[in-house]
């Protein structure tokens, strides 16, 4: 079964050993013909599911903008919530 799991504004897909990671964006540049409409950019490709959560995580953590470690904490936590729900509904889904 072909995975696919929505984490918030990233999309997980892929099989068992070729994962990738994209994120969900609106494309801004009033000169281009996809103008206000939503695109998907690849982020990389990953071998395991973990080293993909540890890139998704890494980038959440430079965009962030937290200003005290609590705040970071709360971000990271929240995120592993979302991809909880994500892999939760992935599974509920392929039963």
């Amino acid at each position: 079964m072909k995975l696919n799991i929505v984490v918030g504004k990233y999309i997980i897909t892929g099989a068992k050993f070729d994962l990738v990671l994209s994120e969900k964006k609106t494309v801004t540049d009033e000169k281009s013909k996809n103008f206000g409409n939503e695109i998907t950019t690849r982020l990389g490709y990953f071998s395991t599911f973990d080293k993909l959560v540890k890139e998704l995580c890494h980038k959440e953590i430079l965009e962030s903008e937290a200003q005290s470690l609590t705040e970071l904490k709360t971000h990271i936590d929240d995120l592993s919530i979302e991809l909880a729900e994500g892999v939760n509904n992935f599974l509920e889904r392929a039963q």
